[in-house]
Parts: C-alpha cells; structure tokens; sequence
C-alpha cells in the first residue's frame, strides 16, 4: 500500500507499512452525519478514516466506506483504517480479542491498518491504580498477536508519554508505530516529539484546532499570521503541524469545512489558498508558533498523570 497520490503525502512506519499525514477524524460524528462525511472526504482526497470504541460510530463508518468505495474507484487497499480501544481492566487477552473481532465486523474488513491503545489505563481504573502498567503490557502483548495473526497491521498507541512507552522496550517485539496526542501551538510537547522522533515513532496529531478554544483560535500570532496567508486560523493550525511531517485528523461533520481542511475555499471577495497541503510556513513561521507554547492542554486527556 503505497498512497501514492495522496494529498499531503505518507509517513512510512518502521514496520514498513503507510499512513496518510492527512486524514478525516471521526469524534462525535454518528448516524447519518457519517455518511455525508465520509463521503465528502473521499471526494475530497481522503484516504485515512481514524475512529476509536469510544466513539461508537465504526459500524456506520464500515457502511459508509463499503458503500461508497466504489463509487470513487476505490478499493479497500486503497483506504488507511485507524481505530483504539481502552486497556481492557480484566480478561486482557481474550477481550482484545473480541474487540478486535467486533471491529473487524464492524468496519466491514479483514484487516485494521492501525489499532492503537487509546489511553495507558483502562476507563474506569484511576490514574494511580497500581494494576495499570500490567495492564497497558498485557494489550499491548495481545495486539501484537493480532498483528502476527494478519487482523492488525500496525500497533501504537495514543495519549502515551515517554515513560509508558519506555516500559514497551521491555518487553514488546517491537515499539509502536505511532502515538496520537494533542498538538497545536499552545501544546507543542517538544520533549515527547523529540522522544518519538528518536524512536522512529510517529507522531500524530488530534485536535489540532483545540475544538475551536477561543484562546488558540483568537491568538494574535496565528491570527495575523492567517491574514499574512490570507487563509484560515483552521488552516494554520493544521499547517504547522503538517510542514514538521506531524499527521493530522482534522474533525468536521460540515461539508465545505471537510474539503477545506485539504481545500481551503472562502467568501467569494477572499483569497484562498487552494490547499492545505500546498500552504507551506517556513521555519522562522513554525518557529514563531513554537513560541506561543503554554504547555496547556485544551482536551481532557491527559495520559502523564497516569502512573
């Protein structure tokens, strides 16, 4: 799986498969809001869908995608499929087992491009619950066995810090090939991306526009730095991901702002930058973003109190 002509280009994971930088995310998107998105996104040069249990939407997902693959020439191998799950709290193994089987049914397919640990503590245990990084090891172990058995591809994680991905060294076979957090200007996590980076991790982003937090949105640097573009705030926020090789999941249940995200089009008496993935900052501009840095976390999750 190659991705070739997919806008915004691929990041290839040190086990040798793809992923799309750009893809659509999913959360909060249900019943008949994820067929019109999907479909907007496949029209729009999607090719990566990222969901998650918690979201409850992959079967409406899998429907969407098996119905309307066709209709845009493609084929299952032509699409990029993410999908997590929380840390089961008991019967790990044969409760990865089943959600996976439930995913698969789901998403109406033989195989789960990316399966990653959502969180590194099951729902419901507490942040210092001492059965936790047993727990986080034994998913891990059993997702691995779901990629040996070919229902995985690739196994990573997500809301992971440097120190529960450390503890995989010893005893996973190999590391994870992706940890999805937040990201954006005023959380850069400069340290976990630099311990990703040297560890061939990929790093991706979830809510890179902070679901619109009037603080990042109206911040006079990326505001006028907009202007300077003559774009959208939205579309600075995902460039400065994207230009640092940071994948993005950008979330929309609207149809103009789904293709905007890779087509960025706006009032007729406007400028636009007809895409994303051609609008480039340079180095000074990312760095600029970099400064605005507050270390501050707009979304709940927040995996370093986690022990």
């Amino acid at each position: 799986m190659s991705f070739d002509k997919v806008p915004g280009g691929v990041h290839k994971f040190h086990d040798g498969h793809s992923i799309p930088l750009v893809g659509l995310g999913t959360y909060k998107i249900t019943g008949k809001q994820i067929r019109t998105a999907v479909n907007a996104a496949l029209d729009a040069g999607y090719r990566m869908f990222d969901t998650a249990k918690y979201y409850k939407n992959e079967a409406e997902i899998g429907e969407a995608i098996e119905e309307l693959l066709p209709k845009y020439i493609l084929t299952r191998k032509d699409i990029f499929i993410t999908t997590k799950m929380f840390p089961p709290a008991k019967d790990v193994e044969a409760e990865v087992k089943r959600l996976v089987d439930e995913s698969l049914a789901n998403l109406r397919t033989t195989y789960i491009d990316l399966y990653l640990i959502h969180y590194p503590k099951p729902d419901d245990n507490d942040n210092d619950d001492p059965n936790n990084a047993a727990i986080r090891k034994e998913t891990y172990l059993a997702l691995e066995k779901e990629k040996e058995a070919g229902r995985i591809r690739s196994v990573g994680v997500s809301n992971y810090e440097s120190y529960h991905i450390d503890e995989i060294k010893s005893y996973g076979k190999s590391m994870p090939v992706a940890n999805q957090v937040e990201y954006h200007p005023h959380f850069t996590r400069d340290q976990l991306k630099k311990y990703c980076d040297e560890n061939k991790i990929f790093f991706q982003a979830f809510s890179s526009l902070a679901r619109q937090e009037p603080d990042l949105i109206e911040d006079p640097i990326v505001v006028e730095m907009a202007e300077r573009h003559e774009t959208s705030v939205n579309l600075i926020l995902l460039a400065f991901a994207l230009c640092q090789g940071v994948g993005i999941v950008p979330k929309s249940t609207h149809v103009g702002r789904i293709k905007e995200n890779l087509k960025a089009r706006y009032f007729e008496y406007m400028k636009y930058v007809d895409k994303v993935v051609d609008l480039k900052l340079s180095d000074a501009e990312i760095e600029s973003l970099h400064k605005l840095d507050k270390n501050h976390a707009y979304i709940r999750c927040r995996g370093w109190e986690v022990k």
